[in-house]
């Protein structure tokens, strides 16, 4: 359920995205939004946008979210808790394992970037080429077609080295701790992403469930406005 102000709530579907975390708290959002529908709501702002929502929210409703806010945060501070204790004998093997995993990714990543730097300028050279309205026959298009397949061919050339380079530490380390250790963390890491989410997610009902009755009563006004006026004497 969205809390968007009418303006966006016209183009709500160009606006679906990848999660984030949400702009007023740490809860994660699924979509281009700025502020989760707790935030939204608890604000009165319109998710998109930012602005106020005036969408007729009592304060009793900020309440009520604020309430439920406060026994989210305590659920989940209670779920970190039993993911510390389940890991706490392999917590320094764990941290080490996850660091190398960070690095080996940055060393990658860096490796990679000149190669993905070139491409992407080739690439733009041909569009900013072909926008011009040259001929696809024309020497320069043709030219220019050809640095990106030879960037592209460059690109992934390097790849399966870096990827190699990337992935030697990272088994390096994982045969030190070894799989049991890293089994148990996969678990309890798992355990504690759906305990979240979880609790989460009913946070999230709490203010769902007062948007949909703020956007069904705005719903009713508009209709009792239209049917006034069409039926106006």
């Amino acid at each position: 359920m969205h809390f968007l102000c009418q303006e966006c709530e016209r183009k709500v579907d160009a606006l679906q995205a990848s999660a984030h975390k949400c702009k007023g708290c740490t809860l994660d959002t699924y979509s281009a939004f700025k502020y989760c529908t707790c935030c939204a709501v608890e604000k009165d702002k319109c998710q998109n946008c930012g602005k106020k929502a005036k969408s007729g929210r009592a304060d009793a409703d900020a309440d009520v979210v604020k309430a439920a806010r406060a026994v989210y945060i305590e659920e989940v501070k209670g779920v970190d808790a039993e993911f510390d204790e389940a890991i706490a004998d392999i917590r320094s093997e764990i941290d080490a394992w996850l660091k190398v995993n960070k690095d080996s990714a940055s060393v990658y990543d860096a490796g990679m970037k000149p190669y993905q730097d070139a491409y992407q300028t080739a690439a733009k050279a041909l569009q900013v080429l072909q926008s011009t309205g040259a001929a696809a026959d024309s020497d320069a298009v043709v030219s220019a077609r050809q640095a990106v397949d030879d960037a592209n061919t460059a690109l992934r050339a390097a790849m399966p080295e870096l990827q190699k380079q990337m992935r030697a530490p990272i088994n390096a380390e994982r045969s030190k701790i070894g799989e049991e250790k890293l089994k148990r963390h996969e678990d309890a890491a798992r355990l504690k992403h759906t305990k979240t989410r979880k609790a989460q997610r009913r946070f999230e009902l709490v203010a769902e469930r007062i948007a949909g009755h703020l956007g069904v009563d705005a719903a009713y006004k508009l209709q009792l406005e239209q049917l006034d006026k069409q039926f106006r004497t």
